[in-house]
Order: structure tokens, then C-alpha cells, then sequence
């Protein structure tokens, strides 16, 4: 069904027409680039459209400015990366500015950032660039051995503070020992996948520390109590402030999935964890019967939790874990309707807009119209939506899915300055430079969209789009892509300036198929004379793909 859609012919308005009579941005929040549009009037990305350079230009702006801009803190003299001691930087300064630091989501979704845009890119400075922050985590921000939540990721600092484990929201900033058990899951994920990037062992073993605590610590859970609580003292155990609600807990269920199939840890617990949290899912935030249907409520590390303050980030986490699974019927049998009703949910209640055709998605809010935050809504949770809606389109079909993902996508690149700062919210924001909002979860979003609508990658270029087994190794030649992959099994997708002759694996040939039920691989054509090759490997680690 997807192959039959396509795209209008794109006849650009030129940027001088739109200018001609008065300036013209996307909306007043946003003045970092004039609109690109298409000829029925509707968004495209900011940077070269017609040849799907959007997503490309600012992957490299934002990693790039991750790898050589960030500079070095000189108002405490630490010497550390503004990103291993701040949540926020000054627009001027790039120097930390905000009250709270939120170590362990922003290095999380910089390492699922990083596992698509290494093979994408070949780029080996990201990979040195999270390295240095998960090793800044493991010596600076795990609880000691001998708490009762041990050896895990605290979620927050103080503002310039080189150790962790203070300024835990609702307690006054010098308790220490404040965490987050989303965080503690969202984490141990990135400290397994590095460790698949990698081959060392002491990311697997931080991995296997996060598992242990979380599924020692599991309950059923009820409508008003979650799996795990929310903030809790590592030391005691004791849940702080009442917060017994609220979390990604889908993330927990991704991380015992990631260690169960790689046979490390306590597997028979870690199963026996995952049900009881997933079936908490299923019955509760997912069950329009239950009391606790949609309460998609607390995540952010500096908000004061409120049971009716929802938000997107849980909804969207719990619908990519149902489209990431191999089957999404094989953990959620009503995946079609639940994530469906997840994508509207959303956007219902955060939608904004829309501009030129282009939903924006905000924040968070009570049922009194109090939230956050702003009118322009988000670049990181509007670019999450759209790889939702991309990846829903991949496994269901749905043409209103795939055009929601495509120019929900386009807007997300207009928060993206050409300098590669690049803002969370429209200008209406204070601070609005947040190494979480408009770096680690906003880039990832579009390699996810691109996996999943291989289409909408670069034009005449080659490029590996998405892999189910982590990439550890990958180079780039006229008409050749050899990599490595941590897994002997697996499938890849890219797009290709190129028509495959041949693709090997272990050095052995696959066969080219019309399907991939079994191992082979598949050719399509694609947009200007590219080809979208999707491979099913077997029986080895080192892919190489060959043109004539």
C-alpha cells in the first residue's frame, strides 16, 4: 500500500515571493528561517527540500556542534563539557545558565541517537562524544553499591555541580540520593546498546545493575500506583513526595527485552519484571475502562508532579516501543487501535497549528489550560510525534499516518538555527537552548523517521537508514558500504545512489528476493535513480554491499 502513494512534484515557491510584500516566518515564534513550501501551499523543510537534505542538514548542524562547539565551563573553572555539568545553555555564552542538570534522559537519547547516525554517517567523533558522557555518568553519577536501589543512575544535579545525585525536584537542593526509576531504565537501555556499539563489557554490566534493581523492586500496580514509584531515596527505598504515579515505564520493558536476548543478567527475573510492568500497561493507561486510562502523567525532571498534568513523551515512548518491536501484535495484540488512538491522543491534546499543513505537538498541561510551552510547541516532542506517525505508516499503511510524519518532520527543522544552536520552543521561551530538547531527543527523531520512510532520505546519496542489530563498524566508498554488525541476524535498510550487483555477508553472497522471509535482500526504486535495499542477514557480522 505504501509504494502506491507519492508525493506532489515539488515547484518551490522561491523565498523572495513569499518575502516580496511583508517577512514571513512559520509562525512568530520561530524567526530562524523563512518557510519552504510546496505548490499546494504546504511545508517542506528548511534546506534544500527537493533533494531531502532537511533531515540530513540538521543531523550534521547538531551533531556537529555537539562534537566541536560546546565549549568547555569557565564561570565554576571545571573544565568539563557545558553538557556534563548543565541541562541549558546561555544563547550568548553557550555557558550553563539553568537550576537543575538532567544527566541521565539527555545521555540515554543522545546513545539511541547515536547507534542510527553513526552507520548513517560514519561520523567516530559522536561515538568518542557519548562515551566521555556515559563514563562521566558511571564515575560521577551512580548510587553506591550498598543502597537499596545500587549501583544505578541518579537523574539530576545542581546547576555546575560535578557530582550527581542532588536537586531532586519537590526537596531542597542538598538532599542527595534522589532518583528517577524511568531514568534508571531509560539509561541502563543506553548503557546496553553502547556496549553492542563498543564490545566492553563495563556498559553491559551498568546495563545489568539497572535491570537488577528495577526488577527487584517491581509491583503489580493499580490505577494509582505505577510498576515502580516515580522519585524515590536510592538509600531507603522510600518514595519521596507522595510520587507513587508516574514514569516511562514502557522503557523498562525495553531494557529487560534487550538483556533477555542477550542472555545477560537474571533473565528468569527480568521476565517475570516485564510482565508485571507491561501487563500494568496494558490494563491501566492503555485500558479506556480503567481509571488510569491516558493519566500519562509525570517524566520531567524539574516539574513538580501533578497526577492531571499529562503529557506526550509517555504516550509516544509507549507507542515506539509497541512499532520497534520485530512484532508489534507480539506484545500488544491491539497495537493497530492502541497506537492509533495514541498518535490522536497527542495531538489532540498538544496539537498546535497547523502551520502550513504541519501539526506542532507541546509539552505538558493541566486540564485548566496551564502547561508548557509554546505556541510554536516543541522541536524535540513535534519531531517524536512525526517518527511515531512514520513508523505507524511503515507497519500499518495509513496514508494520513505517513503525511503527518512528513510534515510534522519539516517543521521540527525550523528550530534548528544554521549555526547549529538549536532551540526547544519558539522565541516566546526563556532559556530556550536545552541539550535534551534540541539535541539528544530531537536529532534521533529523524534518523527514526528516515529508517521508517526511506523516501524521504537524501536524494543521490548513500546511506544506512536503520538496523535491528547495532552497527559497530561501518566505511563508505564510491558504489561499496562495508559494515559490521554486533549481531550475526538482522536487517538493514538504506537508500542508495546506487543499484546493488551484489550484497555479502561473512563473505558469502545472499540472494536477491521479493521478499524477506528469509535471508536475502530486496531492491526498490527509489525518487532520481536511487534504489531503497532492505537486507536480511544470517550467518555472519561483516555485511558488504557492492554496486556494478
Amino acid at each position: 500500500m505504501l509504494a502506491m502513494l507519492r508525493w506532489p512534484v515539488l515547484l518551490f515557491l522561491s523565498v523572495a515571493e513569499i518575502l516580496a510584500q511583508s517577512q514571513l516566518f512559520v509562525n512568530a515564534q520561530l524567526p530562524y528561517h523563512s518557510p519552504v513550501l510546496d505548490q499546494q501551499g504546504k511545508l517542506l523543510a528548511w534546506y534544500e527540500p527537493g533533494k531531502n537534505l532537511g533531515y540530513d542538514r540538521v543531523l550534521r548542524l547538531g551533531w556537529d556542534f555537539i562534537e566541536h562547539k560546546v565549549p568547555v565551563d569557565t564561570r565554576t573553572k571545571t573544565g568539563l563539557k557545558i553538557y556534563l555539568i548543565n541541562s541549558v545553555f546561555d544563547d550568548d555564552t553557550l555557558q550553563g545558565v539553568y537550576w537543575q542538570h538532567n544527566p541521565a534522559m539527555v545521555y540515554a537519547a543522545f546513545v539511541d541517537g547515536l547507534v542510527a547516525w553513526y552507520p548513517y554517517s560514519g561520523d567516530e567523533e559522536a561515538i568518542a562524544a557519548v562515551r566521555g558522557m556515559l563514563d562521566y555518568q558511571l564515575a560521577h553519577g551512580t548510587t553506591p553499591a550498598d543502597w537499596n536501589w545500587a549501583s544505578v543512575p541518579f537523574a539530576t544535579a545542581c546547576d555546575d555541580q560535578t557530582e550527581y545525585g542532588h536537586c531532586i525536584q519537590n526537596l531542597p537542593a542538598e538532599f542527595y540520593g534522589g532518583i528517577e526509576t524511568d531514568k534508571v531504565s531509560q539509561l541502563g537501555t543506553g548503557y546496553a546498546l553502547f556496549y553492542e556499539l563498543t564490545g566492553e563489557r563495563k556498559y553491559l554490566e551498568a546495563a545489568v545493575h539497572c535491570a537488577d534493581a528495577l526488577a527487584k523492586h517491581v509491583r503489580p500496580g493499580d490505577d494509582d500506583n505505577t510498576p515502580w514509584p516515580f522519585r524515590l531515596d536510592a538509600k531507603t527505598g522510600v518514595t519521596l513526595a507522595r510520587e507513587e504515579y508516574g514514569g516511562d515505564i514502557a522503557s523498562s520493558a525495553r531494557l529487560f527485552d534487550e538483556l533477555i536476548r542477550l542472555n545477560a543478567g537474571d533473565a528468569a527475573a527480568y521476565k517475570a519484571a516485564r510482565e508485571t510492568a507491561w501487563t500494568w500497561v496494558l490494563k491501566h493507561p492503555l485500558n479506556r475502562n480503567s481509571k488510569a486510562w491516558d493519566k500519562w502523567s509525570g517524566f520531567f525532571e524539574d516539574v513538580p508532579f501533578r497526577a492531571d498534568n499529562v503529557n506526550q513523551f509517555l504516550p509516544d515512548l509507549t507507542a515506539y516501543y509497541i512499532l520497534s518491536r520485530d512484532d508489534p501484535a507480539s506484545v500488544d495484540p491491539a497495537w493497530l487501535s492502541h497506537v492509533g488512538h495514541l498518535i490522536d491522543w497527542v495531538r489532540l491534546r498538544f496539537g498546535r497549528g497547523p502551520f502550513f499543513g504541519a501539526w506542532a505537538i507541546d509539552e505538558q498541561g493541566t486540564p485548566d489550560g496551564r502547561g508548557c510551552c509554546s505556541r510554536a510547541g516543541q522541536g524535540s516532542h513535534g519531531g517524536r510525534w512525526a517518527a511515531i506517525n512514520a513508523l505507524f505508516a511503515e507497519r500499518s499503511g495509513d496514508g494520513q499516518a505517513r503525511e503527518d510524519a512528513y510534515r510534522s518532520m519539516n517543521y521540527a527543522t525550523y528550530f534548528a538555527g544554521s549555526d547549529g544552536r538549536i532551540a526547544c520552543c519558539g522565541a516566546d521561551f526563556h532559556q530556550p537552548f536545552w541539550f535534551s530538547d534540541g539535541y539528544a531527543d530531537y536529532l534521533r527523531h529523524f534518523s527514526w523517521t528516515m529508517g521508517a520512510l526511506p523516501e524521504l532520505a537524501p536524494i543521490g546519496e548513500s546511506h544506512i537508514l536503520r538496523s535491528t542489530s547495532v552497527i559497530q563498524k561501518v566505511s563508505y566508498s564510491h558504489n561499496r558500504i562495508a559494515y559490521k554488525t554486533f549481531d550475526s541476524t538482522g536487517t538493514q535498510v538504506a537508500r542508495l545512489s546506487f543499484k546493488p550487483s551484489k550484497v555479502k555477508v561473512g563473505g558469502s553472497s545472499l540472494p536477491e528476493r521479493s521478499d524477506l522471509k528469509e535471508p536475502g535482500f530486496t531492491i526498490e526504486s527509489a525518487a532520481q535513480g536511487d534504489y531503497i535495499v532492505r537486507i536480511r542477514q544470517a550467518g555472519g557480522n561483516d555485511v558488504v554491499i557492492e554496486g556494478q
